[in-house]
């Protein structure tokens, strides 16, 4: 696979990846920063049709090598560009929601809000569902869950673990 500095810190593992994609509802995923292309693998293995959104050009490229070494670019359109400004004229069943966490140093926080997010998880949130009630956001073992309470949804959240180890939450909107 290929992958940079960053994408090698969020690539989602392959049996995450899938477990999400199985969870998430829909045909057709929005996947808003796919980055590498391990969640937007992970949908197509599924039997999902993705849209995979990333705003840089070359981690693009990289998610669209890495979609043919598991041979699903078939099931994939990648584009480039600002999912803020790209997603409201998808129409996708669902939108998969991974923004940056800032690297590793999210971790040495006590508490991750919304407003950590880059951009913004509140913006994000509300942009998603403008377009559809099914939303998927993955979050770090260390967020205010409160914070979505905010929202006026009903969701269930689901731990994502390897090996017993809690790696982070999605938090699953419907």
């Amino acid at each position: 696979m290929r992958l940079d500095e960053e994408g090698l810190f969020s690539l989602a593992l392959e049996s995450v990846a899938l477990e999400i994609a199985r969870s998430t509802p829909g045909d057709l995923v929005a996947d808003a920063f796919c980055g590498a292309g391990g969640s937007a693998i992970g949908f197509a293995r599924a039997g999902k049709s993705v849209a995979a959104i990333d705003i840089s050009a070359p981690r693009l490229a990289m998610a669209r090598y890495n979609a043919s070494l598991f041979g699903v670019s078939e099931s994939v359109r990648f584009i480039n560009g600002d999912c803020m400004k790209v997603i409201p004229g998808l129409a996708p069943d669902s939108i998969f929601l991974d923004p940056p966490w800032g690297g590793t140093d999210y971790i040495a926080r006590d508490t991750f809000i919304l407003g950590d997010f880059e951009p913004d998880g509140r913006a994000l949130l509300d942009m998603a569902f403008s377009v559809t009630d099914s939303v998927v956001i993955r979050l770090p073992k260390n967020f205010q869950m409160s914070e979505l309470e905010g929202f006026g949804r009903k969701y269930r959240l689901e731990e994502n673990r390897l090996d017993g180890k809690l790696l982070h939450y999605c938090a699953y909107f419907e």
